[in-house]
């Protein structure tokens, strides 16, 4: 006359051993994962040398795999937007970053600025166009023909610094039907080497190691927001190892690597 009772008792057991096997896959999984040892970086595409070389002496220190994905930090932080899980976001500029801290993706306490660079303008290294100093008095669209390589304004920090310098010479409607927009900066200076267009306004860094192009002037920070470089923990990776990793990238053992490729701590 107990059968409510004894069902009950049997349900009672029944969920206790579903919930067993849930800790169980639980815990198989957490293992598979510390086994895995991979973190993920997603990074503005004009830190690829830096943040690979880096990235690479961390591995051999510390035996962790580092997973890199270089793309412009507006794509980067819509890849996080819609689910991606890095362990580190490096945003080219602060719009990026805090649009996932206002999102609440990432860890707001670790957001820090971690380098600078500077904008200059480029021209294939055949190019007749001398280096000059910079002087608002040079009207510049007055310079080369055709179009001008620059990162895409609405995602590529680099381009937006572009458009802002125009802007602030008076210049931005001339020659705004003549941007040549590209999906990262990379991309923009890469037009460049090509020959694709005579002229091109990338970061100082990338300018500095192509062999391809020439820097024809440096434009004054003046002309444009500050180009610096931050970086956060996303939300959901914090752990011992993310934040090893997120300390090795700013420590003293990283800074040559930094200034090696011209960046500014």
């Amino acid at each position: 006359m107990h059968y409510g009772w004894e069902n009950g008792r049997d349900k009672m057991k029944n969920i206790g051993v579903l919930l067993a096997l849930i800790f169980l896959f639980i815990a198989c999984g957490q293992s598979k994962k510390k086994e895995k040892k991979e973190l993920e970086v997603f990074c503005a595409a004009s830190l690829t040398d830096v943040v690979s070389e880096i990235s690479a002496d961390f591995e051999k220190e510390t035996g962790w795999k580092v997973r890199l994905n270089f793309a412009s930090s507006g794509t980067l932080a819509r890849q996080i937007e819609h689910g991606a899980e890095p362990t580190v976001f490096i945003s080219a500029n602060k719009k990026w970053l805090d649009y996932l801290n206002d999102l609440g993706l990432t860890i707001l306490e670790t957001s820090k600025k971690v380098a600078a660079n500077k904008m200059v303008l480029v021209a294939p290294v055949s190019s007749k166009i001398q280096p000059f100093v910079f002087s608002s008095k040079i009207k510049l669209p007055d310079l080369f023909e055709g179009r001008i390589s620059i990162g895409d304004p609405q995602h590529v920090p680099a381009g937006a610094y572009a458009v802002q310098i125009f802007k602030n010479l008076n210049y931005e409607e001339e020659l705004k039907p003549r941007f040549l927009p590209a999906k990262d900066v990379r991309s923009a200076l890469m037009v460049v080497e090509l020959g694709e267009v005579e002229a091109g306004v990338v970061y100082k860094t990338d300018a500095l190691k192509s062999e391809k192009v020439k820097i024809l002037t440096e434009f004054p920070d003046s002309l444009h927001n500050a180009v610096n470089y931050y970086m956060a923990i996303v939300k959901g990776s914090e752990d011992e190892n993310s934040l090893q990793l997120y300390n090795y990238i700013v420590s003293e053992k990283a800074l040559p690597v930094w200034e090696k490729y011209g960046f500014i701590q």
